[in-house]
């Protein structure tokens, strides 16, 4: 494997690769601060001798059986790291921002099939949201119904642990006309990847995502409160709401609200953590999600496994840029290719 991306995540994915004995053969970083540096010892594995390089460096016919891909959420940037790699035969899983290209951007989405087509590569985006809790749960669900009306996935999360980035980025600690000046510039998007999911969805239901619309709110606070890095003054946006909507050209409406909140407080908030997977059809069905997949160590984890997990299915899947609707659905790898 290679690892494009030596953040925290990144780091996580080699630990656990590593676990299932796959071999680090190569290590990518935009940062000049890490470039030269041994990558075993960047992911806490102890020093291994791959040295964090350039794509450029690596970017070669039989350098690897796959590329596993950690960067920011910026779609287009994810696609031109793809690219190059996939062009060579280098299978690519990533964690940002390419769940399902084709709600983004079709022509780029066409761009990534080409390339993989060209190297007899597979691509793939997965991830705990997107790439489970919102797109992959439903679409299994969906598989219990004979007709569908409506699926409804809503996510609410803790953001209390998380650090500085992610909670400038979704604009936490704002007052509230600030959050909204922001929305309205762009420079908040909140859950971007949400129009993903929702392609997703109507892809796996056998048709194209259509009136595709989204809100995007704060959440103020009434009380301080106090996370890892964000002090949130009463006043002032400690969560977000960001509610999509849409339908299937083969007629299911789908609705997803994704919500994150410093300090969830359910009575004064409106909202409980956890994830709940609603469809109303024959039959209707609901389904609660709990445990840690709301929480930081959990996410981190989740995201990681989603991404390991993949491998041998991409390995096996025909090339192109594929989806999770497109693959046989995943389930805990122990190591061992499947024939």
């Amino acid at each position: 494997m290679i690892q494009f991306g030596m953040g925290a995540a990144g780091g996580a994915i080699i630990r656990l690769a590593r676990s299932k004995g796959v071999e680090l053969v190569g290590a990518i970083d935009a940062d000049p601060a890490k470039l030269g540096k041994d990558a075993g010892e960047l992911a806490g594995i102890g020093a291994n001798g791959v040295k964090v390089t350039t794509p450029d460096a690596l970017c070669r016919r039989g350098v690897a059986d796959v590329m596993f891909h950690a960067t920011r959420y910026r779609p287009k940037e994810s696609a031109d790291d793809a690219i190059p790699f996939l062009r060579v035969g280098v299978n690519f899983i990533s964690i940002s921002g390419v769940s399902y290209l084709p709600s983004f951007d079709e022509a780029l989405a066409r761009a990534v099939d080409a390339a993989a087509r060209e190297g007899g590569a597979t691509a793939l985006g997965t991830g705990l949201n997107p790439g489970l809790l919102l797109d992959a749960i439903p679409m299994l669900m969906s598989s219990a119904c004979e007709q569908i009306t409506l699926v409804h996935a809503s996510r609410v999360a803790d953001f209390s642990p998380w650090g500085p980035e992610t909670i400038n980025n979704y604009g936490m600690g704002l007052w509230p006309n600030q959050f909204e000046e922001r929305v309205a510039s762009g420079q908040i998007s909140l859950h971007a990847e949400i129009s993903h999911s929702i392609g997703m969805i109507a892809h796996a239901m056998g048709g194209t995502m259509l009136d595709f619309r989204q809100e995007r709110l704060s959440i103020v606070s009434k009380t301080r409160r106090v996370g890892k890095v964000a002090v949130i003054e009463p006043g002032q946006v400690c969560g977000f709401r960001h509610i999509a909507t849409a339908r299937s050209s083969t007629g299911p409406a789908i609705k997803l609200e994704h919500c994150g909140v410093v300090r969830p407080d359910p009575a004064a908030d409106g909202v409980e953590p956890g994830t709940r997977v609603r469809i109303e059809g024959m039959p209707n069905i609901d389904v609660q999600l709990g445990g840690e997949l709301n929480e930081s160590r959990g996410v981190y984890a989740a995201t990681v496994a989603r991404a390991v997990n993949a491998m041998p299915y991409v390995i096996a899947a025909p090339p192109g840029l594929t989806n999770l609707a497109n693959l046989p659905m995943m389930a805990w790898w122990g190591g061992s290719l499947r024939s």
